[in-house]
């Protein structure tokens, strides 16, 4: 039998964040994302619950742009989550989005097809797979590539893709080292090339604000903005589990994925 507490019921169970999120690239280089509509009906498609269950088999938490509470400090509330797009019904999300497709010009006689590339590993395959089918419900013809992992940065970096199923790592739960490396102008790693003055001006403004609760209000403001415009789209955040023996001692998860795992400090009280 698989090793868990249901058969252990002494066995020990650590419940953890990463600073891992899931996302979807959109490559406002090419034409077809220039537009608002297109967009934001992509973004509504995406049944955000259902990538929790089908893509990270429970395994992760919703949030946007930064790491959400309890695990993160800027993250938006879960009022404000609610309101993003692919947070609420999904049915109606579905038909919201077909509505604003059709606006813009696509439908059954002229489908909207695009090419979604990511890495060719197991995992980033299935998750390109239900974000296909998610599209596909909403009218859009979508195709998978698979990439190999050595040049999936090159390839990103190039701005070599339509659109793309991606994971993003950040350093420590921090604006700064999240906004300005993914959402600034000309940032090498905004592999989407989104660009917005007002939203640069809102990057600076944070980045100087010391006061800690008018900042947090920014970051907020920010995180909301960059969702709705699609700057890169946060399907969620993955968490990690841990199961330990109870002589296992002084084992505590990091939220970092980069710096952990060393366990110079843990010992075995056994």
């Amino acid at each position: 039998m698989p090793l868990s507490p249901a058969t252990l019921p002494y066995i020990v169970l650590v419940e953890s964040s990463t600073n891992l999120n899931d996302n979807l690239l959109l490559n406002f280089k090419r034409p077809i994302f220039q537009d608002p509509r297109v967009r934001r009906a992509i973004n509504l498609a995406i049944d955000r619950k259902g990538y929790v269950q089908a893509g990270r088999q429970g395994g992760a938490i919703l949030g946007g742009v930064m790491l959400p509470k309890p695990y993160g400090v800027w993250g938006l509330t879960e009022k404000d989550l609610v309101k993003l797009p692919g947070m609420g019904d999904a049915a109606k999300n579905k038909a919201e989005a077909k509505k604003l497709l059709a606006e813009a010009g696509y439908g059954p006689a002229k489908p909207l097809k695009l090419m979604v590339s990511t890495r060719a590993s197991s995992f980033f395959v299935d998750l390109a797979s239900f974000i296909i089918d998610q599209l596909k419900q909403v009218g859009i013809d979508a195709s998978l590539e698979q990439v190999e992992m050595g040049v999936w940065h090159a390839k990103l970096t190039r701005r070599d893709y339509e659109m793309a199923v991606n994971n993003t790592g950040m350093g420590p739960d921090d604006p700064d080292a999240n906004l300005y490396e993914n959402f600034k102008c000309g940032s090498p790693r905004n592999y989407s090339d989104f660009c917005n003055p007002e939203v640069d001006r809102l990057i600076e403004e944070q980045s100087q604000t010391l006061d800690p609760a008018k900042r947090l209000r920014l970051v907020q403001e920010l995180d909301t903005r960059l969702q709705l415009e699609g700057a890169r789209i946060i399907l969620g955040w993955a968490q990690e589990y841990y199961l330990m023996w109870p002589h296992v001692k002084n084992l505590v998860p990091h939220q970092s994925a980069y710096n952990y795992g060393r366990m110079q400090e843990v010992w075995l009280d056994k």
